[in-house]
């Protein structure tokens, strides 16, 4: 009987363990994201000159596509403090494009011959941040959507402070 007491708390024990080095691991990957998010939305929105283009057309056989417009991937040149480095964009969609090129997305615009592709990205500057740490470019309505959710998250944080401390006042 001792045996199986014994065997039990092992169990449990080792089981706590698990648990305990799974929510550590859990907690570590969302503060990294957080982290991140809070970095992404603290970025200051500039503009970047489209060096080259590739616009290309996803499969309709693939089972993991859903949309089947035009996606398009951008080579972008940022400055940051006077100096000028290199970054990437996409693949984006029409209506997420269109936006950062301060033009009205619309859904026929997305099936432009190559020629019209060519005038409309070549030499044009496109509304973006560059996070320069990560050579990567990110559209302001990404930041936006990142500075909204913050702001939900520390509205919903201070509620959720207010009324524990509420709650632990004497009646």
């Amino acid at each position: 009987m001792i045996v199986l007491f014994i065997v039990l708390g092992g169990l449990l024990w080792l089981i706590s363990l698990l648990l305990f080095a799974f929510s550590a691991w859990a907690s570590y990957k969302l503060m990294r994201l957080l982290w991140g998010k809070i970095r992404r939305a603290l970025l200051r929105p500039g503009t970047a000159q489209i060096t080259s283009y590739e616009v290309f057309t996803p499969d309709p056989e693939d089972i993991h596509v859903q949309d089947t417009r035009p996606q398009i991937r951008l080579e972008l040149d940022c400055e940051r403090h006077g100096q000028r480095f290199q970054v990437s964009l996409g693949p984006l969609t029409c209506e997420e494009l269109f936006p950062a090129l301060d033009l009205p997305a619309h859904h026929i615009a997305c099936w432009l011959s190559d020629e019209d592709w060519r005038q409309l990205l070549e030499k044009r500057w496109v509304t973006i941040a560059c996070d320069w740490r990560l050579r990567k470019a990110i559209l302001t309505s990404q930041i936006r959507n990142d500075r909204r959710l913050l702001l939900i998250s520390f509205l919903s944080l201070s509620l959720f402070a207010l009324t524990v401390t509420l709650s632990l006042l004497p009646h």
